[in-house]
């Protein structure tokens, strides 16, 4: 039987985890549902996507106003780690929580490859 979209998607971020110096990570949609995540359970992860969906929409805002294009990466860095936003395509962004002092250059690579995979399986008819 064929692979649903949602099994996909699921086996992407289990790739994506497999990077290491990961905490959290998942796929959210540009209206800020939660798609699927793989996160501590502490954390809301319908709470996270939201908050997460307002960050890339206010930068997306910011930079039309400004006038300086699309945005291709986010980066906030915190006390405890980093939180990387990736739009992947028009309908969702892949996010993640990186420890602190983690390789964010490998970290990135990453996240944009799994970003290109999720926009190809979303755009599936």
């Amino acid at each position: 039987m064929a692979e649903t979209k949602k099994e996909k998607l699921d086996k992407i971020l289990a790739r994506f985890g497999e990077v290491g110096q990961i905490k959290a990570a998942g796929i959210v949609s540009k209206e800020g549902l939660l798609i699927t995540a793989r996160m501590t359970p502490e954390m809301n992860e319908r709470i996270v996507a939201a908050l997460c969906s307002t960050i890339m929409a206010s930068a997306e805002t910011a930079s039309s106003q400004m006038g300086t294009g699309s945005v291709s990466e986010i980066h906030v860095k915190t006390e405890q780690g980093t939180i990387l936003l990736q739009p992947a395509g028009e309908k969702a962004i892949m996010i993640a929580l990186a420890e602190s002092g983690a390789q964010l250059g490998l970290i990135m690579m990453e996240i944009e490859t799994r970003a290109r995979q999720v926009q190809e399986i979303l755009e599936e008819v």
